[in-house]
């Protein structure tokens, strides 16, 4: 049901689902720039290796502040800006995490986890060049359409289930009677 009314949602209000995926993508932004400068820097002791995160990290904070704050305060405009800059900012970001990685390249850590979550920064750079104004409307509204047809799928399925599991439970319970009567009754008959 809340598959199906967010699907709604999404359909109704699309501008406003691009608006909380941008503001969302800029306190993720945040966050990871935090995480950043207190464990990964951390985690290799090279200079060339720290200077890197050290510069990703306070670009990623600087940049989530701006795609968060400004946005808030300016309008429409300052949301396309602010959508453009952090596609840079994802794309630049996964650059410099795919060269920490290389980095880390004679060294015992395991660097699969590092080209996956850059690969996942450029993911969603791509997700937002395709969240432009039209383009992104028209896709929230389809992933509105799929969420609510599933939702109302997933609730259609659960009521059969239930109904099923109830037919079979008393069909079940049937059963167990009339063992039970007839396990009584061998019992009287052994018993005399």
């Amino acid at each position: 049901i809340l598959a199906a009314i967010a699907g709604l949602l999404l359909i109704i209000f699309p501008e406003f689902w691009i608006r909380f995926i941008v503001t969302v993508l800029g306190l993720s932004a945040i966050a990871y720039g935090v995480y950043n400068l207190k464990y990964e820097k951390a985690l290799f002791a090279d200079t060339t290796y720290e200077r890197t995160i050290l510069i990703r990290s306070i670009v990623s904070i600087v940049i989530g502040v701006m795609v968060t704050i400004f946005p808030l305060t300016l309008a429409k405009a300052a949301w396309n800006a602010m959508r453009i800059i952090l596609i840079i900012y994802l794309i630049l970001s996964a650059t410099a995490g795919f060269y920490a990685a290389a980095l880390l390249k004679n060294t015992d850590i395991d660097r699969k986890r590092y080209f996956i979550e850059n690969l996942i920064l450029v993911g969603l750079a791509v997700v937002l060049i395709f969240l432009s104004d039209n383009l992104g409307v028209v896709i929230m509204r389809l992933v509105g359409v799929i969420g609510m047809i599933g939702g109302i799928a997933l609730a259609v399925y659960e009521i059969i289930s239930q109904k099923k599991q109830v037919i079979t439970t008393d069909s079940a319970s049937d059963s167990e009677n009339e063992e039970a009567t007839e396990a009584g009754s061998e019992s009287a008959g052994e018993e005399e």
